[in-house]
């Protein structure tokens, strides 16, 4: 019976010392795996696929696999594993877009790959194949989509591609029988600067306001944005003038938030009568360096506009063409300045008060059959 035991014992002891042998060989050929690739907005792919010959460049840059082991071992023979999965905007699901793997190669403890590793005719060690019992390492029908969106844009179609990338031993061709891997999941929100909309909610175009510190808001598809303000001056005859004009008042890159209250801290502030440009601009990357997408400028005033008030109230209530004609000019603001800073209001040759005009106007409407004529002179 004791001899039974010690049989057992000396069985599992032995079991036991494999084991741990067999452990610290796993642990000793671990190889780390990391993908390094960098990531886009907006993703040309002529700058990274071969026309001619539909593969990859191997001059592209960005990409790469660092191979790093555990610790320094005898040189191994590895393979490495690809497969690239792919969820196009509006798919139900994603597919497969390849999935390959490479001849053996030495490996010697710490290796890079790059995209010339990966490519044939640069005498790449790692160039990919399709697996056993497969006949196409790529899915054509997926691939047919990315290059015929690509033809009409140059961009790769938004979506989601997932890389995943494994070190095999020599002889192994399941995936997970492996000595270490990585995958990394890239989103592609846009394919061209037009897709990111950026609008502006408040100000609106034409509106005044007598806060020194208002605040701003906006929609924009892209969390980052610049808000720049300009002054509009007289001398401007649209809002476009007005941003190549001169030097911004503010400039202000915002990152999460959609609302900006101008700054205690501006380069300038902003000082009533007078007349300003806010414009939004979303910055976004793509492997052509960064791109923008600006929103429609919007014109707004610092004044109490008190006459202009009295004018809105009046004219708003008369019929005919005074009032269009009014609207017309309140309603344009590249045209629309504050009343009092920039002119008076005179009756015969005398100069009217804000209390005479508000007598004036009030003493007209009592009027009856009174035909109102307007024209706006601009000296």
């Amino acid at each position: 019976m004791k001899s039974i035991r010690m049989k057992l014992l000396v069985f599992i002891f032995i079991m036991l010392t494999l084991g741990l042998w067999f452990a610290r060989a796993d642990a000793q050929n671990t190889i780390t795996t990391t993908i390094n690739i960098n990531e886009y907005d907006i993703l040309y792919l002529t700058d990274f696929i071969n026309a001619k010959t539909q593969k990859l460049n191997s001059a592209v840059s960005g990409f790469s696999v660092d191979l790093v082991g555990a610790q320094q071992v005898p040189p191994l023979q590895i393979r490495i594993y690809m497969k690239v999965l792919v969820q196009l905007r509006g798919d139900a699901h994603p597919g497969q877009l390849l999935e390959g793997l490479s001849n053996p190669f030495s490996f010697n403890g710490r290796l890079t790959l790059t995209a010339r590793d990966f490519v044939a005719a640069a005498g790449g060690i790692a160039v990919l194949y399709p697996l056993s019992g497969n006949s196409n390492i790529e899915n054509s029908d997926i691939k047919k989509k990315i290059a015929d969106f690509a033809q009409t844009t140059g961009a790769a179609p938004p979506g989601t591609y997932q890389i995943t990338v494994k070190v095999l031993p020599q002889g192994a061709t399941d995936p997970s029988n492996s000595y270490g891997g990585d995958s990394k999941t890239i989103v592609i929100p846009y394919s061209a600067v037009d897709e990111i909309f950026v609008e502006i909610n408040d100000p609106r175009n034409g509106s005044y306001s007598n806060n020194l510190a208002p605040t701003f808001s906006w929609t924009s598809a892209e969390p980052n944005v610049t808000v720049r303000v300009y002054e509009a001056g007289l001398n401007h005859h649209s809002p476009q003038d007005a941003l190549t004009g001169g030097n911004p008042y503010l400039e202000e890159n915002v990152v999460g938030t959609n609302t900006l209250t101008y700054p205690a801290n501006a380069q300038r502030q902003l000082q009533e009568n007078k007349a300003y440009v806010l414009q939004i601009e979303a910055n976004v990357s793509s492997s052509r360096g960064p791109m923008k997408s600006v929103s429609q400028p919007v014109v707004f005033r610092i004044t109490n506009d008190n006459l202009g008030n009295i004018l809105d109230y009046f004219l708003n209530s008369v019929s005919g063409n005074a009032s269009a004609t009014y609207s017309t000019l309140r309603a344009e603001p590249t045209k629309w300045i504050p009343w009092s800073p920039y002119g008076n209001i005179t009756l015969n040759g005398t100069m009217l008060s804000e209390s005479d005009l508000q007598e004036l106007l009030k003493e007209l409407s009592t009027q009856q059959d009174v035909k109102l004529e307007l024209s706006v002179e601009n000296q």
